[in-house]
């Protein structure tokens, strides 16, 4: 077990495990897929961070903690930027200098997760509905919509833009 002098790995751990099921609950077909992967063990090191999380699988619900009994299933490894393109497939190739992900163990379980993930299909117009109305309801989850899209391409321009200065200051 790592013992780390700092909150910020398991503020790190609570936050993503919160913002992945909040999302895994917008859409129906999610909580289904992820209980699936019941009894299932993912260990993640985020290198750079030195931190390593682990993902657990139960009643739908993914849990991410600091630490975990038994052997992972699969080990990912990589560097945060790495990982999310791991999750942007289609920003896979940013050219980055030791961006590469390790993946140890059972690769099915890898691609279980990414699967999960590129069928997700939030509906956020029916929670907002029911705090804002049918019309400000709709309105809200169109802003979400092109302000997740408009986030995704800042990240893409972002990784082309530091991928050009990686290169530059190897010539």
């Amino acid at each position: 077990m790592a013992e780390y002098i700092t909150p910020l790995p398991a503020l790190l751990a609570l936050t993503l495990e919160t913002a992945i099921n909040q999302t895994l609950q917008l859409d129906t077909e999610s909580p289904a897929r992820v209980k699936k992967l019941e009894g299932r063990l993912l260990q993640v090191d985020l290198e750079g961070l030195k931190i390593t999380l682990f993902f657990t699988f139960k009643h739908g619900v993914v849990r991410v903690r600091l630490e975990a009994q038994g052997t992972p299933d699969t080990i990912i490894s990589g560097t945060p930027v790495a990982l999310f393109s791991m999750a942007e497939p289609e920003d896979a190739d940013w050219g980055l200098p030791d961006s590469k992900v390790t993946i140890n163990g059972d690769a099915g379980l890898a691609r279980d997760l990414e699967r999960i993930f590129s069928k997700l299909e939030p509906d956020w117009e029916g929670p907002l509905a029911g705090v804002l109305g049918d019309t400000a309801g709709y309105q809200a989850a169109q802003g979400i919509k092109q302000g997740v899209e408009t986030a995704r391409q800042l990240a893409r321009s972002a990784s082309e833009i530091l991928s050009d200065m990686v290169k530059d200051r190897k010539t």
